[in-house]
């Protein structure tokens, strides 16, 4: 029988160099031994009589109170291991049953790190840190069979028992590990659930059975599921440990997908829900596709992005995107090469499927331009056109390993199905758009003849809209609303008399007034068309607006001019300088440029006069003739 409280000057338990206390039954310190005052830095007086959680200098951990309880609830003796924070090592704890209450013997267990040299342990697990782990390894000899342990559901297991009971499963599988290994092996505590193991040798298949072992005779986190997943691979004198790293890690994560964790794999999802409506939002093909490239890049953590068109038996890189500081990969951008050089291109082309290599420099199909530049793995993914390889995405990891994961290669894959798709979508629209344009032109060609006007006015002055358009960063859609506008910014000019149209002298007022009413008359008629926008009919009806608010339908001012009406608006009237009318003849280009500068912010918007003043710098790129046809001089 233990005393409660000691009446002798010295109890024998006072000459134990380890911990010892006794609780009541309502977990109340009676009894602390000297060493334990000692270690906690406490006087007896602070601690009988208080509640055991309430008088330490630290929270006992969970499982040190459940079994507390169990014994004071079964009154039988019980043994326990955990680690200790203050002891930075795993210590043994035996629990005797004591008249209702117990009493407590703490030891400090040895230490089994496989490395006495090195003191730098996590606190939870007492495995080495990853700093302590690789300063350890500077002093071995090779060669060493490293594996990588991922613990199963760990976030179930949170789920189900809480943080507190997650942490008591991630240590009694490193007390498990611990224990198993062989002396001299190292183990780490890589990440919240993953550990990193170097064995001496070069036995993969003795390491792999010993944690098989280990790992049966392990509580699962559910029925059925194993305690962890390994990858193993061999890590030599003559290669570097990143190399050896990211194989096993391939190996593991292979065998990981076999549990199918629900919860990473919703997530996943999710990501590409979001990433496929960003895409929806997208109608530029070249747009479409570097966007697909960046978020790769940064979601699935690679240092290159490119997509790779196929043509015939060439392929040539089209786009690319680079993290910082990686320099540009050689092949350069267009520059063909043939398939049967071109590695896993060639692959994925030929086999139809995705095809990569965490370690690139070992796989027969690599490009040797690539291993010089230092890539390290890579994964290729096809894009289908009309059931062909019309091109890869590629994705490279430089100057490191990348594990290539399961999951990596399924959100290429969705990624290149949703580009197929899309790009498809795009191809189909534009052929659409490309025949209205034409029914359009023809339109304007039409009222041309009607008018006298020009011949080729409306095709010149919507090409030079359209590439005003870009010099002012519109994006696809709003082009093809100015081009549409373009080709019908005189419908109406259907609805006024000949005497009037044709009329080669001065107009009276009441004529004008008729003349000036064809912009609403041609906005009125293209609302009827079916699936014409709103930015298109703006352009019809707002071309004779000015910047000073004297122009006409609506009196219209500064940016309350759509800007479509805008742009279009110089460039009908620069092709109408250029060309020769009835009532004048063709004005010089350099004369027809003077009078678009100085009708700048009165008839023209002065942005847009400077983009055009700049685009009219590389004339080249128009290819505009004065012409000497008769013309209408009415606008």
């Amino acid at each position: 029988m233990l005393p409660l409280f000691p009446h002798a000057s010295v109890h024998p338990f006072d000459r134990v160099e380890d911990v010892i206390f006794t609780l009541d039954a309502h977990e109340r310190l009676t009894f602390v031994n000297a060493f334990a005052l000692n270690a906690w830095g406490k006087e007896s007086h602070e601690l009988l009589g208080r509640i055991y959680q309430d008088a330490l200098p630290t929270k006992a951990q969970p499982e040190v109170m459940a079994a507390f309880r169990h014994v004071l609830s079964t009154q039988q003796r019980t043994e326990l291991e955990v680690f200790g924070d203050r002891h930075q090592g795993w210590i043994g704890l035996i629990i005797y049953p004591d008249q209702g209450g117990l009493t407590v013997h703490v030891r400090p267990l040895p230490r089994s790190t496989g490395s006495n040299t090195h003191t730098d342990f996590d606190a939870l697990t007492g495995c080495l840190t990853r700093s302590a782990f690789a300063q350890a390894q500077r002093t071995l000899t090779f060669p060493h069979v490293l594996a990588i342990l991922d613990l199963n559901l760990l976030k179930s297991v949170n789920t189900l028992r809480g943080h507190s009971g997650g942490d008591a499963h991630i240590r009694t599988v490193a007390h498990a590990l611990r224990e198993a290994l062989p002396a001299g092996a190292l183990i780490c505590r890589w990440g919240g659930d993953e550990f990193v193991i170097l064995t001496p040798g070069h036995d993969q298949a003795a390491l792999q059975k010993l944690l098989d072992e280990t790992n049966s005779a392990l509580p699962g986190p559910m029925p059925n599921i194993l305690a962890f997943t390994i990858g193993i691979a061999l890590w030599e004198a003559e290669t570097v440990y990143e190399r050896a790293f990211a194989i096993a890690d391939e190996h593991m994560q292979l065998r990981k997908e076999r549990l199918k964790e629900v919860t990473p794999g919703q997530r996943e999802a999710d990501s590409f829900v979001t990433f496929s409506q960003e895409l929806e939002a997208i109608h530029d093909p070249g747009d479409l596709i570097q966007h697909a490239l960046n978020r790769l890049l940064s979601v699935l953590n690679f240092d290159q992005a490119a997509y790779a068109i196929i043509d015939g038996n060439e392929a040539f890189f089209s786009q690319q995107a680079l993290s910082e500081g990686v320099p540009a990969p050689q092949p350069a951008l267009n520059v063909r090469v043939p398939l049967t050089e071109a590695g896993l291109i060639d692959t994925a082309q030929r086999t139809r499927t995705t095809a990569w290599s965490t370690d690139y420099p070992s796989t027969s199909d690599n490009m040797a331009i690539m291993v010089v530049q230092g890539v390290k793995s890579a994964v290729v993914t096809p894009v289908f056109s009309h059931g062909q390889v019309a091109a890869v995405i590629v994705l490279r990891a430089v100057n490191r390993w990348q594990t290539i994961t399961p999951q990596m290669r399924k959100i290429m894959e969705l990624t290149a199905l949703r580009l197929e798709h899309a790009l498809e979508l795009r191809r189909a629209v534009g052929e659409v758009r490309s025949t209205l344009e034409a029914g359009m032109l023809t339109l304007g060609i039409v009222l041309e003849a009607r008018d006298f006007e020009t011949s080729g006015h409306t095709h010149r002055a919507a090409i030079m809209a359209a590439q005003l358009g870009e010099q002012l960063d519109l994006n696809t859609t709003d082009l093809h609303h100015l081009r549409q506008g373009a080709y019908l910014h005189d419908l109406g000019k259907l609805c006024v008399p000949d005497q009037i149209l044709r009329k080669p002298g001065k107009l009276t007022p009441e004529e004008w007034t008729t003349m000036q009413s064809h912009v609403v008359q041609g906005h009125d008629l293209a609302a009827r068309i079916a699936g014409l926008s709103a930015e298109t009919l703006g352009v019809i009806r707002s071309h004779h607006e000015r910047w000073d608010g004297s122009g006409y339908p609506d009196g219209l001012a500064g940016t309350a001019i759509p800007l479509n009406a805008r742009i279009f608006a110089v460039c009908d009237v620069y092709d109408a300088l250029i060309s020769q009318r009835p009532y004048k003849a063709a004005w010089s280009h350099e004369a027809a440029i003077l009078e678009i500068e100085r009708q700048s912010g009165h008839h023209f918007d002065p942005d847009v006069v400077r983009a055009f003043l700049g685009l009219m710098g590389r004339a080249v790129n128009f290819q505009i003739e004065p012409t000497g046809s008769q013309e209408s001089g009415h606008p």
